[in-house]
């Protein structure tokens, strides 16, 4: 949420891939971090042109234990099966305040929270973060996306 934030406070920051030495990005030469098709999981079996509008689960918290859809994202056996579970609020005023100014990078997650652990400390936490289809039946399915 922080990154979209900013990202609409400042479109030009977000506007092409870089690779590791923050140059922009070679299609076939370039290595860096930026997502791919396989770091995004739909249980709707969608690919990524097609995942269509995404949000926080909108019976949170009882799909968590209600729907079969989620289990299969995210459950022991899931296809992105999770030890923990935690939800991530906005920040506080004070931590926005932190990251102003910092170039963040549309669909290269991991170098955008490398660089804000980079400019605050604040610590990374790799994992999966969780979205809903919101065009789709509540709790019907769901989208992981490698954080």
């Amino acid at each position: 949420r922080l990154q979209a934030a900013i990202a609409r406070s400042h479109p030009s920051t977000m506007a092409s891939l870089l690779d590791s030495n923050g140059e922009d990005a070679i299609v076939g030469k370039s290595v860096g971090y930026w997502l791919n098709a396989g770091d995004l999981v739909s249980t709707a079996d969608l690919d990524v042109k097609s995942l269509g509008l995404l949000g926080f689960p909108r019976d949170w918290p009882t799909v968590y234990t209600s729907s079969k859809a989620l289990k299969s994202l995210i459950g022991k056996k899931g296809r992105c099966a999770g030890k923990k579970v935690g939800v991530v609020g906005e920040p506080l005023p004070e931590e926005a305040d932190q990251v102003k100014g910092v170039s963040l990078r549309h669909l290269q997650s991991f170098l955008n929270a490398a660089t804000v652990e980079k400019k605050t400390g604040f610590s990374i936490v790799p994992g999966w973060a969780v979205f809903e289809h919101l065009d789709l039946a509540v709790s019907e399915a769901f989208v992981a996306e490698r954080y």
